[in-house]
């Protein structure tokens, strides 16, 4: 567990014993009722027709870039970049099952390999929060992105993590251990600040709260789209951040809650758009 670190994440898929468990959580997240209310909110405003080219930063299993491919058609252009082989692979396969081309690559989001003004649209999705500095991301969409074309992020908030737990105690050193654990873990809510600073204009934000609630914990190692507890936690019991027993008793209750039908958490999403200006 400690060779790739659970709270490092989507930051070292490739490494974990089981990558399919983070391309499960991809999943599980993208069905939650505020992200599709966010990529719907999006989607109308990247502006991208047929013919048109966009770029998806830290694409994941591609299913949003699928989508842009439907629209952008056999004229366009729709890419995909990512740090996981594991995460491109599945994407490729789901590409030929849908039968639309689209193209997938390895690659670092705050380096990106296109030249400047390449893309009509770019788009990145809860990927700055595994990030060492989220300004150098959106520097690199905005260069390769055309003046006068959209620029959207949709990313987490995790100091708005809540969860409903007997043991505020502890619960708080896991926020904190993990909150320690990352450098942009509230960079949600600083995105319109981000926009503006990196020269977009015209920027809009929107949030949505994820409320998780359904959890059969007999069934399932974690609440839909959250890591597997019992592995979390046991990774901050290795670093130090909580005793054996604190952690032992911890997982005792939120099993507890969840087999009762009473496991609460919610996060809050952000969504920024922008528009690169022309000269």
């Amino acid at each position: 567990m400690a060779e790739y670190g659970i709270v490092k994440g989507f930051a070292s898929v490739d490494r974990m014993p089981d990558p399919a468990l983070l391309v499960r959580a991809m999943d599980d997240t993208a069905d939650w009722q505020a992200v599709r209310e966010l990529r719907a909110h999006t989607a109308d405003r990247l502006r991208v027709g047929p013919g048109g080219s966009v770029l998806d930063v830290g694409c994941g299993p591609g299913d949003v870039v699928i989508g842009l491919a439907r629209v952008t058609g056999p004229g366009g252009r729709a890419v995909g970049i990512d740090a996981s082989t594991t995460m491109l692979d599945e994407a490729r396969r789901r590409a030929r099952a849908a039968g639309v081309t689209a193209e997938f690559e390895v690659g670092d989001a705050m380096a990106l390999s296109f030249a400047d003004d390449t893309f009509d649209a770019t788009r990145s999705e809860r990927t700055f929060q595994w990030l060492p500095k989220a300004e150098a991301a959106l520097a690199e969409m905005v260069r390769v992105t055309r003046p006068g074309g959209t620029v959207v992020v949709i990313d987490s908030d995790w100091g708005s993590f809540s969860i409903d737990h007997p043991e505020a105690a502890v619960t708080r050193k896991i926020f904190d251990h993990f909150e320690n654990s990352r450098t942009e873990h509230t960079v949600g809510r600083r995105l319109g600040r981000l926009f503006r600073a990196a020269g977009l204009v015209d920027v809009t934000v929107v949030a949505r709260a994820a409320v998780i609630t359904e959890w059969d914990p007999d069934a399932r190692p974690a609440p839909p789209g959250l890591p597997p507890l019992a592995m979390y936690i046991g990774s901050i019991v290795e670093s130090g951040g909580i005793t054996a027993d604190e952690g032992a008793s911890w997982i005792d209750n939120i099993v507890r809650l969840g087999r009762a039908g009473d496991f609460c958490a919610a996060l809050t999403i952000y969504a920024a758009c922008g528009t690169k200006p022309t000269a």
